[in-house]
């Protein structure tokens, strides 16, 4: 008999979903997390503005416009292409209360800069051109 009640308890204990069994309290609230507000806009010139904040302090903004680049194809025409250009920021706190936040921005061509005040600056180069 005790066998059979030591089982039960012991199937019952493995049973539990693991998030209750976890000791960051930090990552169960943040699976509960709330959206307090939301915006998405679509703009007429095809470029789109969204936004979202949370009851946990996670913030996002962004923006996308299009823009036109020029490139030369395999055939060595010029054509003419739309892509996305991106400008945004994200703001969280981390587990020991600390506020992080980041803007980026791309360009046409891909290349993205991220900044923040707690990362360091880039190395200016001695030898510009």
């Amino acid at each position: 008999m005790k066998l059979i009640v030591l089982s039960c308890v012991l199937a019952c204990a493995v049973s539990l979903p693991q998030q209750l069994l976890s000791p960051k309290e930090l990552r169960d609230i943040d699976r509960a997390a709330v959206i307090t507000s939301f915006t998405n806009e679509n703009l007429a010139d095809g470029s789109n503005e969204n936004a979202f904040t949370a009851d946990n302090g996670l913030e996002r903004r962004e923006r996308i416009v299009l823009k036109q680049v020029e490139i030369i194809n395999s055939d060595g025409q010029t054509e003419y292409r739309t892509v996305p250009t991106y400008q945004g920021s994200f703001k969280y706190q981390q587990e020991d209360g600390q506020v992080i936040e980041r803007t980026y921005v791309t360009d046409e061509y891909g290349t993205l800069q991220i900044d923040g005040p707690d990362l360091p600056l880039p190395v200016p180069d001695p030898h510009p051109q």
